[in-house]
């Protein structure tokens, strides 16, 4: 895999730079502004605004370069959730977010490991990659959530189903990109993104059991645009993930639950 993603074979790069959805350029700076303006809670620490529009004002050397970066990025916004859900932190942690009491029970804290070790071994791939790239890294490393996110179990829990609905949309906007774009390249893209939302899914999943939704898996299908109207019966109660057509959509939505980002 690390060959197929060399600077030499160009595989990588040509996939992404055919598909508008992976394009990052807009995608990058919209969040970071949306994260700016939004106010409130979603409002970046003044300290921390001149770093961040340093990171962001200048254009990806590559479309492969800025989605390695940003993939990045995400993953370890997500090593943080799970970091400070089990009261651990992590090195993308902001400390004053970590839990200081137990959220979890012991079955419940093993879901959640789980979840935080599959997230890092995405980053640890994805900083491979970026290695043997020759590639800057994501210079944001530190990720505040909305205050009180992880005060109670409801409330994390509730942060937690957010993002992995967020993360769930996402990708599947990616794979409808990827099966719009057809032939080989687009093949690739979409089987990619698929099996990156399975396991979105099964995260989101073990968050409704451990919320007590009953049941976890809640719904015949997982996005919102092909698929029948929400029957109300057994295993479909659950509102299905809206299918973000953008990136620029999705971050709308991720920036609304982020407090800084430095």
């Amino acid at each position: 895999m690390t060959d197929k993603l060399s600077p030499e074979s160009g595989r990588l790069e040509q996939i992404l730079k055919s598909v508008d959805y992976f394009k990052p350029i807009s995608t990058r700076r919209g969040f970071m502004q949306k994260l700016m303006l939004a106010g409130g809670g979603a409002a970046v620490g003044a300290a921390s605004l001149g770093r961040v529009a340093n990171v962001f004002a200048a254009s990806p050397s590559s479309v492969a370069t800025g989605f390695v970066v940003d993939a990045i990025g995400a993953e370890r916004i997500g090593i943080a959730f799970y970091g400070n859900a089990l009261g651990e932190g992590s090195d993308f942690s902001v400390a004053d977010d970590v839990a200081d009491h137990a959220l979890l029970n012991d079955s419940h804290r093993v879901y959640f490991k789980a979840a935080k070790a599959q997230e890092t071994s995405h980053l640890a791939f994805l900083e491979a990659v970026r290695t043997s790239l020759g590639v800057g890294d994501f210079s944001l490393t530190k990720f505040g959530f909305l205050l009180g996110s992880f005060e109670s179990a409801g409330s994390m829990l509730a942060l937690g189903a957010k993002l992995e609905s967020i993360f769930i949309g996402a990708y599947l906007g990616a794979v409808a990109a990827g099966a719009t774009l057809g032939g080989t390249l687009g093949t690739t893209v979409a089987e990619a993104a698929a099996q990156i939302c399975g396991i979105e899914c099964e995260h989101r999943v073990l968050i409704n059991d451990i919320m007590g939704v009953t049941p976890p898996n809640d719904r015949f299908y997982e996005g919102n645009t092909i698929t029948p109207v929400l029957s109300g019966v057994l295993g479909d109660t659950g509102v299905r993930s809206t299918v973000y057509t953008t990136g620029d959509a999705a971050v709308t939505d991720l920036a609304k639950l982020l407090a800084s980002a430095s």
